[in-house]
């Protein structure tokens, strides 16, 4: 096989694990070389509940890759997801030298950035992800980009995406038994948005909903920024357990679903009875089309409620012009885009993940359920673009082997860089700060910047929490109270 630097991706979701290879090609775009999907055990609602379970089928698919394209795989991107992916807001701020002139510099913003670097997770969650939202001159002036322009103080306000630190160690922790090393895990609720967001519609503003099969997944962007991120409990899985329940067999659930299922049981005109094999080769089950189109429809409007509530809670539900955009496994059951126009009153529209996909690739591009798994590769591709020398590759050489990684710069395992800055006019603060879940940010430490004449304690004013609570959050925890009530470490049948 040629020789080419490859980027591998990893999703374990509920119901199968994917694995993506690609390739950045010269002019940005995603390259990609395949990508393979086998059914998973022993993930639930997008947690590990079985590392063994998990391992041996991530185990599986990793030899496949190998085997297809000859290489050997040692590292990787992963996603996560489930209930306890969240985020937050966080503000920092430093103060530009004393320059004559008084503009803002690239190095006033990365001094900014760095600091952000030190804010550290409460206990038991992991700061995945730290997006900018905007930048604030001198307390007036609100701006995309603040470069070039004059002041003395620059403060901005980050989204931290945060997620269990023990959930994400278990994914890294299995991973690293098969002796493949996770270079970062992302949210997969961004990783999809990624690779089906429309330029104009991040501009715009849209909520990218990915419906998996234990999880669904919420990315809000607006104003060419990440704003809001949640993990829902609830996916298709939900409405195969709903279809089992009638009767029919496990195996047979999945198939009677997408063939003969719809998300609106207004839809189905003329009904009929559908016969499914029993448990013996005499036995038959039977179900009308039109009960199946009731059970998906009325689970589908419980998941649906759910979403809502959660973009209301991210305060940018009146902001969303662009609408609504769906992806995942579960976006292609019929009539489901018509179903939440009807209930959100939203523009809908239905996302294949190839957005930034070289045009060689857009076959592999097809499938909604690969829409985390791409938009994996195109996260990665964006960090390694960003990172400094000595960053892991991956490549085939002679159909075997990769090539060695040697660090030449200090840094961590998640690419950010560790510069000192130094030459800047800037602040530079040895700070220590906590964040958690509920917008809450406690800073610890002193000041070990050169900005003379602004040396004393400074106050920080945190931003109201994210996640506030609603009449349908009450109840979305009473039902997982009595439906779900299994430890991290639980199983769950359906």
């Amino acid at each position: 096989m040629e020789k080419r630097n490859y980027i591998v991706a990893v999703d374990p979701g509920s119901s199968s694990v994917t694995i993506a290879v690609g390739s950045p090609a010269e002019d940005g775009k995603l390259v990609l070389t395949d990508i393979i999907s086998k059914p998973i055990q022993g993930i639930t609602r997008g947690e590990i509940t079985n590392r063994q379970e998990v391992s041996a089928s991530v185990r599986e698919a990793v030899q496949e890759v190998e085997e297809k394209l000859g290489i050997r795989i040692t590292d990787v991107y992963t996603g996560a997801s489930g209930r306890h992916i969240k985020c937050t807001n966080h503000d920092y701020y430093v103060f530009v030298g004393e320059r004559s002139d008084g503009e803002i510099r690239k190095d006033d913003v990365s001094a900014l950035h760095n600091s952000m670097n030190n804010v550290q997770a409460e206990d038991g969650q992991r700061i995945m992800d730290r997006i900018p939202q905007h930048y604030v001159i001198d307390g007036r002036d609100m701006v995309k980009d603040p470069v070039g322009r004059f002041g003395k103080k620059l403060e901005t306000t980050f989204n931290f995406v945060l997620g269990s630190s023990t959930l994400v160690d278990r994914l890294e922790k299995t991973l690293m038994a098969m002796s493949v090393h996770s270079r970062k895990t992302f949210a997969n609720a961004i990783a999809s948005a990624e690779a089906v967001v429309l330029p104009e519609e991040k501009e715009m503003g849209v909520a990218v909903i990915d419906l998996g099969a234990g999880t669904t997944d919420l990315c809000v962007w607006h104003d060419n920024a990440v704003r809001f991120v949640r993990g829902i409990p609830f996916g298709a899985a939900d409405i195969n357990h709903d279809i089992h329940q009638q009767g029919i067999l496990e195996k047979h659930v999945e198939g009677l679903k997408t063939s003969y299922g719809t998300a609106m049981a207004d839809q189905v005109k003329v009904d009929k009875l559908i016969s499914i094999k029993g448990r013996s080769t005499r036995e038959k089950q039977e179900i009308s089309q039109k009960n199946l189109a009731i059970i998906i429809e009325n689970r589908l409007r419980e998941i649906i409620s759910f979403v809502m509530d959660e973009i209301s809670d991210s305060g940018y539900a009146e902001r969303l012009k662009g609408g609504i955009v769906l992806t995942g496994g579960a976006s292609q059951l019929a009539g489901i885009d018509e179903l939440f126009r009807e209930i959100t009153g939203m523009d809908v529209r239905l996302a294949l993940p190839d957005v930034n996909v070289a045009d060689e690739s857009l076959s592999l591009a097809q499938d909604p359920a690969h829409a985390a798994v791409i938009g994996i590769l195109l996260k990665a591709m964006a960090e390694r673009a960003g990172m400094f020398p000595g960053q892991r590759t991956l490549e085939s050489e002679n159909g075997n082997g990769i090539r060695n990684w040697n660090r030449n710069d200090a840094g961590t395992d998640t690419g950010n860089r560790n510069d000192s800055n130094t030459g800047t006019e800037t602040v530079n603060r040895n700070i220590n700060h906590n964040v958690n879940g509920n917008g809450a940010g406690a800073e610890n430490g002193n000041d070990n910047g050169g900005d003379t004449g602004n040396a004393g304690s400074d106050t920080y004013g945190d931003p109201p929490p994210v996640d506030r609570p609603g009449f349908l959050r009450r109840m979305r925890e009473k039902v997982e109270k009595t439906f779900f009530p299994e430890s991290l470490d639980g199983d769950e049948d359906f």
